[in-house]
């Protein structure tokens, strides 16, 4: 019986950590399928608009359509979060290329999708709690004012324009990354795909998100935002029948793993093809 009961817990430790891989980052170095490009071009690409909502409320954000946008199809939105660096409300800060890198013209040929990008206010955070400590249970912490902005936006966005609402998906690096995870814990039924990078959530809200295809990013020498953060998400997803969550980590890299995740091939090919 003893015997039976090691040979069922390898096999789950090895299906836990199937889906977690370990990346030099060379992949993502190497993609000429989307170019990094300097602000100003995000900038001339986006519309820049200010949300004001019935209590005087305002919060800034940039919407990029595709070139050849066309009220009579349907596209994905790509809601995207940015990090701490971005705060402000000059409405452009959040314009890196980790946030709107996905508006290049020869990666919209082949996956058009409009993109929304909110811009969090200085001393404000999209979820609040200290990032040092990556988990936090969702039920201790309220949800934040500029969460509840970029919520009311994004519904105002969906209702207003061409959006395809089985294709929704969400994006979200640092700051971002715990961004990421809350909106898909808050709205898990309105998300196709999700991919924190360098974020962290609460594992026990897995059940509820099991059936959303997610896959997260972290590097292993992160001083900022802990490993942990990803990995107790992550594999508190494996435990999940039918789970859809993978997590690569980056050896050697830091807090900047965003740099890397945005521009994976494989991650970019393999988001567009989510449906709900």
């Amino acid at each position: 019986m003893k015997i039976v009961g090691v040979l069922f817990l390898c096999v789950i430790t090895q299906f836990a950590f199937a889906q977690t891989s370990y990346s030099d980052t060379i992949s993502s170095e190497n993609n000429d399928n989307v170019k990094q490009h300097e602000r100003i071009f995000y900038e001339e690409n986006s519309k820049a608009y200010v949300y004001t909502n019935e209590n005087g409320e305002e919060m800034s954000y940039r919407l990029f359509f595709p070139p050849e946008y066309n009220t009579k199809r349907k596209y994905p939105l790509l809601l995207s979060f940015h990090g701490a660096g971005s705060r402000g409300n000059d409405n452009l800060k959040q314009l890196r290329p980790w946030v709107a890198g996905w508006m290049d013209k020869k990666f919209q040929k082949e996956h058009p999708c409009i993109i929304l990008m909110p811009q969090c206010p200085i001393k404000h955070k999209w979820v609040d709690v200290p990032w040092k400590k990556g988990s936090y249970l969702l039920e201790d912490i309220p949800l934040s004012k500029p969460m509840k902005l970029a919520k009311e936006i994004f519904d105002k966005v969906v209702q207003e324009n061409s959006v395809d609402k089985k294709r929704i998906y969400v994006m979200g690096a640092s700051m971002g990354g715990y961004g990421t995870w809350n909106f898909v814990m808050r709205y898990h039924k309105l998300i196709a795909a999700a991919v924190p990078i360098c974020g962290a959530g609460d594992p026990s809200m897995t059940k509820k998100i099991r059936k959303i295809p997610i896959w997260a990013f972290h590097g292993d020498k992160d001083p900022t935002v802990p490993l942990s953060g990803s990995i107790e998400m992550i594999e508190s997803l494996y435990k999940q029948k039918n789970n859809k969550a993978r997590l690569t980590v980056y050896k050697g890299v830091g807090h900047n793993s965003y740099e890397f995740a945005w521009k994976e091939p494989k991650l970019i090919d393999w988001i567009f093809s989510q449906k709900k």
